[in-house]
């Protein structure tokens, strides 16, 4: 190779470096600078909440070693229920799971917001002395 040659592509080579760092240093324009904004929505309507509570009121040991738990739900939301499932847990004098049963509170029914529906449940076994509720689905 000739020295004119080697200096030519000794520049052309510098300058494709230099071209490079400049490109890469250079500030861009990220993706949110290039979407437009969107129109903020205004509702006036109160958001759809689907809520319920569910309350104990009663845990009764009775004679033969039935355990009986009563309570009622509330539809704290906003909109009609018409099936909500509870699930009732039966506990030992420690407070030790003896049996859990998950059953309808509400089923196939119209609970429409801030009414209640009561509830039943029964245990057999004979270690269970207290009893406990959650809400495990509801729509």
């Amino acid at each position: 190779m000739t020295d004119q040659k080697l200096t030519i592509l000794i520049v052309v080579v510098v300058v494709l470096v230099l071209g490079i760092l400049v490109f890469r240093n250079w500030p861009q324009l990220s993706e949110e600078e290039f979407a437009l904004p969107l129109p903020e929505k205004t509702s006036s309507a109160p958001k759809r909440s689907t809520l319920v509570k569910a309350v104990l009121t009663e845990c009764n040991k009775r004679p033969g070693a039935r355990t009986t738990a009563k309570g009622h739900i509330t539809n704290v939301g906003n909109v009609d229920l018409h099936y909500v499932t509870v699930k009732l847990m039966w506990l030992n004098s420690v407070g030790l799971l003896v049996e859990a049963k998950e059953t309808y509170a509400l089923n196939n029914e119209i609970l429409p917001p801030g009414e209640s529906r009561s509830f039943i449940g029964f245990s057999q076994k004979v270690s269970a002395v207290r009893c406990n509720v959650e809400t495990v689905d509801w729509w």
